[in-house]
């Protein structure tokens, strides 16, 4: 079925397309995109989110988190998939390879997709009427930023910083940015400028 990923493809047929590989993709404008295998940096963050969502919602609650699930946009009658980090949903579990009705979605980012998840992705996962929250945590730097529906209008935050929390109204709490980049080695203070280097000179020698 290699022929179907030459040619611009339906999501049906995307849907039921296998290359015959482990590689997973997602699939935008008729075309499948493979995703690079994550980095282990990028699998603590996503556990340490997903671990930050559960101490939240419970484990009996009617809501759950998803990892790498599937997530069907709309854009303009393109139909899109894409498989970000987390999800939660308090929709049953199925046997569909995507899942409904997700209210907070979160994409850990990489140098080679930072771009296409802040301004493709974010903007198609806040034009789903079910998503309330969006988190965007960055992989090389200990920085995130957050997206919530707040009273039927998005807000986004500015970068969030080591030391910095937010408070997220679909949780029902503050959430630390520090949780999220614990055991990543990014959450480790950078080291002070050298003292000597900071005085001024004299032009004495």
């Amino acid at each position: 079925m290699g022929d179907l990923a030459e040619r611009r493809m339906t999501l049906a047929e995307f849907l039921v397309w296998d290359d015959g590989t482990d590689t997973r993709y997602e699939f935008l404008r008729g075309q499948p995109r493979g995703m690079a295998p994550a980095s282990g940096r990028h699998a603590v963050i996503q556990q340490n989110a997903g671990l930050a969502i559960q101490d939240r919602i419970g484990r009996n609650g009617p809501c759950r988190v998803a990892q790498q699930p599937g997530v069907l946009v709309s854009v303009r009658g393109d139909e899109r998939f894409y498989v970000p980090d987390l999800a939660v949903t308090c929709v049953p579990v199925s046997a569909s390879p995507y899942i409904d009705e997700p209210k907070l979605i979160v994409e850990v980012a990489s140098p080679s997709t930072g771009r296409t998840d802040k301004d493709v992705k974010v903007p198609d996962y806040c034009a789903l009427p079910s998503v309330d929250e969006v988190w965007l945590v960055q992989s090389q730097r200990p920085l995130m930023q957050v997206w919530q529906r707040l009273d039927g209008q998005w807000i986004g935050s500015l970068p969030l910083r080591l030391g910095q929390s937010f408070a997220s109204r679909l949780l029902g709490g503050e959430i630390r940015v520090d949780d999220i980049f614990v055991g990543t080695g990014l959450e480790l203070p950078e080291e002070a400028p050298d003292e000597a280097a900071d005085q001024p000179s004299t032009g004495q020698s």
